[in-house]
């Protein structure tokens, strides 16, 4: 389960970073091409679970 939701988050993510040039659903369901990991969706895992990383020490540091 958490591997799908840091994918999901972490293809929403790249999309903003393009600037939102791709469509959406291609960047969610990997039919893009990979370009430093292998694979999409890897790719997409490592983002996201990165933005968790930082999302969360901003509210730790924020809040406690």
């Amino acid at each position: 389960m958490n591997f799908i939701w840091a994918k999901t988050l972490g293809a929403f993510v790249r999309w903003l970073f393009k600037g939102c040039r791709t469509k959406l659903k291609d960047e969610i369901e990997g039919n893009l091409d990979s370009s430093w990991a292998g694979d999409y969706d890897i790719e997409s895992y490592i983002v996201g679970f990165i933005t968790i990383g930082l999302v969360m020490t901003i509210i730790n540091y924020t809040f406690f």
